[in-house]
């Protein structure tokens, strides 16, 4: 169907815009910030690379988000956490030793939901890994 928009301006911007919505895709539930509790995400080493057993602990309390990386040499707290509105965070640790032993700087990226969270560990040698684990109410 053709409309001369010249004659119908309202009726053919009116088209246009119904168009365009019945089209746009639907909006995903908005996610939300996490409830209080705790999260430990716990990830296989990678064979035939250095990348060994990784674990993730977060503990969100009254709204302000904390966690540590562990891996083989020990524990490394994470730095610069923002916890965004939507759930999602990011934060990263420094490079440097543990137990008299080098730890690699990684970068922490993943998303609440729910009483879920989703964590992606990355560091400059091994490849990306992701884990995924609940909330407990009470300490890690």
């Amino acid at each position: 169907m053709t409309i001369d928009r010249s004659r119908h301006p309202t009726v053919a911007k009116s088209l246009c815009l119904a168009a365009i919505i019945a089209c746009a895709p639907l909006a995903p539930a908005l996610a939300q910030a996490p409830e209080q509790g705790f999260w430990t995400v716990q990830g296989r080493a990678v064979s035939g690379t250095r990348c060994g057993d990784w674990a993730v602990r977060l503990a969100v309390e009254q709204g302000r988000l904390t966690g540590v990386v562990g891996v083989g040499q020990g524990n490394v707290t994470l730095q610069n956490l923002v916890l965004r509105p939507d759930g999602s965070f990011t934060g990263n640790t420094l490079a440097g030793h543990v137990n008299n032993r080098a730890v690699r700087a990684f970068n922490v990226t993943g998303q609440f939901s729910g009483d879920a969270v989703t964590v992606t560990l990355k560091n400059e040698i091994c490849p990306d890994r992701t884990a995924s684990a609940r909330r407990q109410p009470t300490g890690y």
